[in-house]
């Protein structure tokens, strides 16, 4: 043992059967300098880089699928803390008269601002 309690044959046994990496070992990464400056990575329009992003007002498609998706989130979180009473009627009702007015109300909002906003 040495002075510090630790047993020292130990780590010895460890520093001999540790291997060095090799030339097979290393990994060659190239530089962003010497990268092909037209290769585009992984970024927002990388498939169709000629097409430009415009905002544009919701479509009643788009609004649709939101306002199905925040019913069924408020459904499963309220199933989460509240349990089996959220499919009383009096509660699905409410629920969804709530997510039909906001849907509504944000509907208005979005469809009558200017995109460029």
């Amino acid at each position: 043992m040495v002075a510090d309690g630790s047993d020292q044959t130990e780590q010895d046994d460890f520093v001999d059967a540790y291997e060095y990496a090799t030339e097979a070992d290393v990994i060659q990464v190239e530089e962003p300098d010497t990268a092909d400056p037209s290769e585009e990575g992984a970024v927002a329009g990388s498939f169709a880089p000629d097409l430009d992003v415009k905002p544009q007002t919701p479509t009643p498609e788009n609004v649709l699928f939101v306002a199905v998706g925040v019913y069924v989130a408020t459904l499963a979180i309220g199933q989460m803390f509240v349990g089996p009473v959220i499919y009383a009627p009096e509660t699905l009702a409410a629920i969804t008269a709530a997510v039909a007015v906001g849907t509504a109300v944000c509907y208005g909002i979005f469809s009558r601002t200017d995109p460029d906003t």
